[in-house]
């Protein structure tokens, strides 16, 4: 996730993993031999444009994969997907109710990686069992377990104040986070419209939550209602996590709305009785100062 220039070994071995490819497969579709192909995964030998450009086709990854460093289809989830993922070996605890993206974890890899060291970034990703090439395609599917490991992990540094929490989303979800979303967002001129419409694209980000924009007695609320295969993972989760889980959320909306309208809006905790502890409620405070500037 280097920011100028990106290994294209590890990005070629995990397009490949992506379709569930062997090596053969792919040697013979950019007419190298499988000897050739192994060293370019390893970087011991940097494809010719011809052969990457075969590459990108037959693995259908896009173009500008090589600027970004990480491989987005933006594509829908697709719950339980045994067509996606499936290639790498994914420990049996992360095997099961696939509905999140590898973009949910992504900024809290990229904070790991820029803010507290390389060593904590291997180190985590060695915790999962993963391999390190898994985490650079966006689309690859990972569960719910493995988003309370993320946040687990932050836990046990001690890095899990509010203004932690703040930092992971203002520096991890940056503009690939977000990919072209932004763009189209900044068209919008209410906060209203900006959650509904980040509501209504959930499916290129997660199917764990619904969320809801709703409109009640002039006050705007956004709700998580958990799926119902997120029960077994509740049942599971720590008070800490919960209370992570609630402050990522928050800093999630605030960071959203500041990046597309540049205005500063609170979105508060309503405190209510939830069918589960994963889901939660936040009503939207307008700062009226932001508004007038």
């Amino acid at each position: 996730m280097n920011e100028q220039m990106y290994s294209i070994g590890p990005l070629m071995k995990a397009a490949r993993k992506f379709k569930k490819f062997n090596q053969a497969d792919v040697a013979q579709a950019i007419g190298c031999s499988q000897s050739a192909l192994s060293k370019m995964e390893h970087n011991l030998l940097i494809p010719s444009a011809p052969q990457w450009f075969l590459f990108s086709r037959f693995t259908s990854i896009p173009p500008e994969t090589l600027e970004t460093g990480i491989i987005d289809r933006h594509s829908k989830v697709k719950f339980n997907n045994d067509q996606v993922s499936l290639g790498f070996k994914i420990p049996k605890k992360y095997r099961h109710f696939r509905a999140g993206k590898v973009r949910e974890i992504y900024p809290f890899l990229f904070y790991l990686e820029k803010k507290v060291g390389p060593d904590a970034h291997k180190d985590f990703i060695a915790s999962t069992g993963l391999e390190t090439e898994f985490f650079l395609d966006f689309d690859n599917l990972i569960n719910f377990q493995l988003f309370l490991d993320s946040m687990e992990y932050f836990i046990k540094l001690g890095k899990n104040s509010d203004e932690t929490i703040n930092e992971i989303v203002s520096v991890g979800q940056n503009d690939l986070y977000w990919n072209h979303y932004k763009v189209e967002w900044m068209k919008l001129g209410s906060v209203a419209a900006v959650l509904n419409e980040y509501a209504n694209e959930q499916l290129f980000f997660q199917t764990d939550f619904q969320l809801k924009v709703e409109g009640q007695g002039g006050r705007t609320l956004v709700s998580y209602f958990p799926e119902y295969h997120l029960k077994q993972f509740a049942a599971s989760a720590s008070n800490e996590q919960v209370r992570f889980l609630n402050t990522y959320r928050k800093k999630t909306l605030e960071n959203l709305i500041k990046r597309i309208l540049d205005q500063n809006v609170t979105f508060d905790l309503i405190a209510e009785t939830q069918n589960s502890p994963l889901g939660a409620r936040f009503e939207v405070k307008t700062h009226a100062a932001s508004q007038a500037s």
